[in-house]
């Protein structure tokens, strides 16, 4: 990472009650990095609000959306934790991504609009950092001061953006990747904090470094880290074992995922952590409103795969069945948007078709490989989408425009992909690779979607599921 440039000089006063600067030496996790800091106890995240908004559609019928103020949105995907020590003083880990962006259309917008925006706002660089701090913030940044790294860190700065002490640092194990640590004292402004925070390098890291195979027992959690994946539940002792192949298979999967999209070179994706819940009530508590009814998702606010695993289901086989396939669907999700470049916007069949492409895999050894799904039979009925005009619409629905008709579309659209990725021939089979590096270099859907699925392609591809659900049946 280069020198965090260019930051303005700011001239601090020195009046004021100045805060006492703590002893760093509690080591705390907080996926993907460990810190060293004061003892403190979590501060919760501050909650997302979702207004709810209610349209006329043409045919008369009424529509319910979501919508959340733009920031609420910006700082949700990039804060990881927060806490607080017993002199009042406040930290907070960002893992800073892009900038807040605008103007928006209003003062509450939909996830299509913020992600719209967030698009052309662009990826934080190192040169931008100085900017990004300020945003944060609401201060002016001060200049940096370099630090010499210790433990896991690679490299550190030190500023001053208003009242808080910001310490920027990029890992050994993840250097791409820079983080911020910002420390609010209950008085300031703030005295020493560079000396402190300089001395608190020493515990930063890797937050899964040394703990694989290892299990921590906490409030009737357990932890199970096995890098790059880190699980946290609650099902019974009976299943811990199990546990442990759950996830030795999630690594033989993650090999599937970087088959088809590779981590981009010279990067590394950070821990991808998993959070299954034993009682679906408290599933359901923590997924939040429009999430009741879902078994399982990927939060990309929290950047975790949650599952339900339904203790009360009496038959144990079905239940972990419906553990491995919900894990193996909603992790791609965590990979895709893991590895996928802030500026892209990846539609929604492309994203779902691969991940029912992957939840349908057996895994054999050290292998796995996809499998039939009892989707086919639904996609045999959905002859009007699998035409090249059907799937020309679906290519180009939005998110809400999918799941409308989520049925029909996550059958057509894991079809596609399974028989894009299995029996089409290459020239066609290539076209998911070059689309998905059109989309990572900043091409909006439209244009990327007229680009590769031409109309003569999208006819060939029609022509191709329809051979293949004649070879094909569901038993």
């Amino acid at each position: 990472m280069r020198t965090l440039l260019p930051l303005l000089l700011i001239c601090l006063g020195a009046a004021g009650l100045r805060a006492a600067v703590p002893g760093f030496t509690q080591t705390v996790p907080c996926p993907p990095v460990r810190l060293r800091l004061p003892k403190v106890e979590a501060a919760p995240m501050p909650a997302l609000e979702a207004y709810r908004m209610v349209a006329r559609m043409p045919d008369g019928t009424a529509k319910d959306f979501d919508a959340y103020a733009p920031e609420q949105l910006w700082r949700r995907a990039q804060r990881l934790g927060a806490w607080t020590d017993a002199a009042g003083n406040r930290y907070e880990l960002v893992a800073p991504k892009t900038f807040l962006g605008g103007p928006y259309p209003r003062a509450i917008v939909l996830q299509e609009e913020y992600d719209k925006v967030q698009a052309q706002a662009g990826a934080v660089t190192p040169a931008g950092l100085g900017k990004w701090l300020g945003e944060w913030v609401g201060a002016t940044c001060g200049k940096p001061q370099r630090l010499k790294p210790l433990g896991g860190v690679r490299m550190a700065l030190f500023a001053e953006v208003g009242n808080v002490a910001a310490l920027v640092f990029t890992l050994k194990e993840s250097p791409a990747h820079p983080y911020a640590l910002l420390v609010t004292p209950a008085a300031d402004p703030p005295a020493k904090w560079r000396t402190a925070l300089s001395r608190a390098l020493a515990g930063f890291g890797a937050a899964g470094r040394g703990l694989s195979g290892q299990t921590a027992q906490a409030e009737g959690w357990i932890t199970i880290d096995r890098p790059p994946y880190r699980l946290h539940t609650d099902l019974p002792a009976r299943d811990r074992k199990w546990l442990d192949s759950l996830l030795a298979d999630m690594l033989i999967i993650r090999h599937a995922y970087t088959q088809a999209f590779p981590e981009p070179s010279g990067t590394e994706v950070p821990t991808s952590v998993i959070r299954v819940f034993a009682n679906p009530a408290a599933y359901r508590a923590y997924a939040g409103q429009g999430l009741e009814n879902s078994a399982g998702h990927f939060s990309s606010l929290q950047r975790e795969l949650v599952v339900m695993g339904n203790a009360e289901e009496k038959s144990n086989k079905r239940r972990r069945d419906d553990i491995r396939s919900i894990t193996f669907h909603e992790g791609f999700h965590q990979y895709l948007f893991l590895i996928t470049p802030p500026q892209a916007d990846v539609p929604t069949w492309f994203n779902e078709g691969h991940a029912t492409y992957f939840e349908t895999f057996r895994i054999r050894g050290n292998a796995a490989a996809p499998a039939l799904s009892p989707r086919l039979e639904v996609a045999r009925r959905a002859i009007g989408l699998r035409t090249a005009e059907g799937l020309a619409r679906m290519m180009a629905a939005s998110q809400p425009e999918f799941y409308a008709s989520a049925n029909d579309h996550y059958a057509v659209a894991w079809l596609l992909v399974h028989w894009l990725r299995t029996e089409a021939p290459p020239d066609l089979a290539k076209t998911l690779g070059d689309y998905y590096a059109l989309l990572c270099r900043g091409k909006p859907i439209l244009e990327a979607n007229e680009a590769i699925y031409t109309k003569p392609i999208l006819e060939r591809i029609a022509a191709g599921l329809a051979d293949y659900l004649d070879k094909h049946k569901w038993e």
